[in-house]
C-alpha cells in the first residue's frame, strides 16, 4: 500500500511540474511567448559546397550571438519585443538555392533556417 501511495504521489508531482519544464523562457508582466521561423541568406557562392560552408558558419555565428544582437540580425527589434530573452530553438537547418545571375552564371545561395523564441509585450488592456 505504501508503494502505491508513493507511486501516486510521484505521478501527481510529475504531472503538475511538467508544465514548468515545457517553457524555458520566464515571462513576467504583460509578455507572451512567441516562436517564429526565420531565414537568413548568405552571400552567393560559386559552388554548392562553398554555399553550405558559408551557411554553416552563419548558423554557428547565430548560435553564439547574445540576445540583443540576435534580435537585430533576425529583424525582431521592435518596441514591443523583450531584447534580453531571445534565443534559438534546436533544429536549425541549411538549404542551398541555385540561381542564375544577370550575366548568365550560376550562383548558389546558402539559406539558414532557424526557429527563434522571444517575448513580446501583450496589449495593455
Amino acid at each position: 500500500m505504501k508503494a502505491i501511495k508513493t507511486a501516486l504521489f510521484v505521478t501527481a508531482l510529475t504531472m503538475t511540474s511538467a508544465s514548468a519544464f515545457a517553457q524555458p523562457l520566464f515571462l513576467g508582466g504583460n509578455y507572451i511567448s512567441r516562436e517564429e521561423v526565420r531565414t537568413v541568406s548568405v552571400a552567393p557562392a560559386t559552388s554548392t559546397e562553398q554555399a553550405y560552408q558559408e551557411a554553416l558558419s552563419e548558423l554557428n555565428a547565430l548560435k553564439q550571438m547574445p540576445a540583443n544582437k540576435l534580435n537585430k540580425t533576425l529583424n525582431l527589434s521592435r518596441f514591443d519585443t523583450s531584447s534580453n530573452n531571445t534565443h534559438l530553438k534546436e533544429g536549425g537547418y541549411i538549404t542551398v538555392q541555385e540561381r542564375m545571375n544577370e550575366t548568365g552564371q550560376l550562383e548558389y545561395v546558402g539559406r539558414v533556417n532557424v526557429k527563434v523564441h522571444y517575448a513580446e509585450r501583450d496589449s495593455n488592456n
